[in-house]
């Protein structure tokens, strides 16, 4: 199975969500890929510096992220598409309409309400602190849902 997150940038969310993910995937020696990309997605952003510290903090291994427009290919590939957004799954839809039952925000699939999640690119570190937080359990949840 192929999880695709996916938010605006491809440079905070959607790559804190991939990253972490994919490091649970090894931990629980999970046969899942994982990917992410962006709607809006400029391969000349670079990745927040907050975010290579908290991957640091918490031991998750990263290369030189390159952010990525979401393609019909990677649609065509991901049996889940974890939106950071209510907006962002809406456009999904409006775009690959053939995934609409594929189409979820991460909160809402991990089963914590219908709530966005909100973006802390170019705000403060605390932002950034809260949206992994919210990432990590989702994330966890998440899997936790698939195992079953």
């Amino acid at each position: 199975m192929t999880i695709m997150f996916v938010c605006t940038g491809n440079t905070c969310r959607s790559v804190m969500a991939h990253y972490y993910a994919a490091k649970l995937a090894s931990d629980r020696k999970l046969d899942v890929k994982i990917s992410s990309s962006g709607l809006e997605a400029d391969k000349d952003t670079p990745m927040p510096e907050i975010i290579n510290t908290l991957f640091k903090k918490e031991k998750i291994p990263v290369s030189a992220h390159v952010p990525a427009e979401t393609t019909v290919e990677m649609v065509k590939e991901a049996g889940l598409i974890l939106a950071m957004t209510r907006a962002h799954r809406t456009k999904i839809i409006e775009l690959f309409p053939e995934a609409k039952d594929r189409v979820h925000t991460l909160v809402e699939y991990a089963g914590f309400g219908s709530a966005d999640l909100a973006d802390p690119y170019g705000r403060g570190e605390i932002f950034y602190l809260e949206a992994f937080r919210l990432i990590k359990k989702s994330v966890e949840a998440v899997f936790n849902k698939l195992a079953v």
